[in-house]
């Protein structure tokens, strides 16, 4: 995988192909069905690889504190962990690529995460429409980050802030403030 990761960074996702990750390994492009059964069955393996390491990451920053801690925490592993690799970002967290759909085993990796911060949010007061308030809120920093400022922190730096300002607007008397 470390092949098709390479080319991801190099040229994009889309410019992945079979052809090149076996030449890169040393095999012919048949013997890589040995392993994969397609292109987009590589990028399944991709997704699911890329989200076990995100899983890893939250878990090593730990549940403790306060569900807002945690939340503001686990944000930041999030964001942190999509901005340092735009490749990564565009195969986790957008739907680019024709035709790939996550397999159910591959999804359930990033379900877990869902769930995570589902239950964040629920224990700060914040429902299904809230919590899509909050993807975007992720999401757009992001995507600004990785669009217009690479390698710096012009918008990563107002995660804290951000997300300060979305709670506050959703009061739980269970949280200090």
């Amino acid at each position: 995988m470390s092949a098709a990761w390479a080319i991801a960074h190099e040229q994009g996702l889309g410019a992945m192909t079979l052809h090149e990750v076996a030449r890169r390994v040393g095999l012919r492009q048949p013997s890589l069905y040995v392993y994969v059964e397609s292109k987009l069955d590589l990028y399944d393996a991709m997704f699911a690889q890329a989200n076990a390491e995100l899983l890893a990451r939250v878990d090593r920053a730990g549940e403790s504190g306060s569900a807002r801690e945690q939340l503001l925490r686990l944000s930041r592993v999030v964001l942190d962990f999509a901005v340092e690799d735009p490749a990564r970002q565009q195969l986790l967290f957008t739907r680019s690529i024709p035709g790939f759909t996550p397999s159910a085993q591959s999804y359930a990796l990033a379900e877990q995460l869902i769930q995570r911060t589902s239950r964040l949010l629920a224990e700060l007061g914040c429902g299904p429409p809230q919590a899509d308030v909050y993807t975007a809120l992720i999401a757009g920093l992001c995507a600004q980050q990785i669009a217009n400022d690479p390698g710096g922190d012009r918008w990563t730096r107002h995660l804290e802030p951000m997300l300060e300002l979305f709670l506050d607007h959703f009061p739980d008397s269970s949280e200090p403030r």
